[in-house]
């Protein structure tokens, strides 16, 4: 259950990856509750933690014995991670995309249908450190960013029908419906793959000409 929560938080999360000029940093000290600055735009340090916290879910982190150069690579991807969501983020607002309140509690509320009571959603909040309202933000930030991401580069991406077809025939067993049922998502799922590859070199320009101040301490 919370693999699937922190998927849906961390949309488009495979492109974040692929800019990795952030340096190393310290454990601690986090300026007046900052980790970064944007263009301006604050990257708490509670963003940093939670953020921090996904990554070392994700690989695994042995907290009884961590490895201090794993520690600091992972502390450099979830802030780069941060610093790229917030320029795509604010490039969405530059093109005027808005989420409307509606469709943000629809998936507030889809979110809670994965859990079987009202209790264990609330639990799961908690030990991520995050409340309702961080996470109505986090669904917010997510889907505009993903629309500018489909506007920009997926839906001009041209998929065929044999690549539908052939990813059909590889993905039968997960997908668990018919080929004519599943097209319109797979056609989506290639868009993605593709856009990702598509807008790497756009991310790394838009990353290397932001204004960006880092907050934390760099350390080893």
């Amino acid at each position: 259950m919370p693999f699937r929560f922190g998927r849906f938080i961390c949309l488009f999360g495979v492109l974040l990856v692929a800019l990795t000029h952030a340096q190393a940093f310290a454990a601690s000290d986090l300026t007046h509750g900052k980790a970064a600055l944007v263009n301006g735009a604050v990257i708490t340090s509670e963003d940093f933690y939670n953020e921090l916290r996904r990554v070392e879910r994700l690989h695994g982190v042995n907290k009884k014995s961590p490895d201090p150069a794993e520690s600091a690579r992972n502390k450099k991807q979830a802030l780069e991670n941060l610093i790229v969501r917030e320029l795509l983020y604010q490039e969405a607002g530059k093109r005027g995309i808005k989420v409307p309140e509606r469709v943000v509690s629809e998936e507030v509320v889809k979110l809670r249908k994965q859990f079987p009571k009202e209790s264990e959603f609330n639990t799961t909040l908690g030990k991520m450190g995050l409340s309702e309202p961080a996470i109505r933000a986090q669904i917010e930030r997510g889907m505009a960013v993903q629309q500018f991401i489909d506007d920009e580069f997926a839906k001009k991406v041209l998929v065929s029908d044999d690549e539908i077809d052939s990813y059909y025939e590889s993905h039968r067993e997960d997908l668990k419906e018919s080929l004519a049922s599943a097209r319109e998502k797979i056609r989506q799922i290639l868009q993605r793959e593709e856009a990702s590859k598509k807008s790497t070199p756009y991310l790394k320009q838009l990353r290397e000409k932001a204004a960006v101040e880092i907050l934390l301490e760099e350390g080893e």
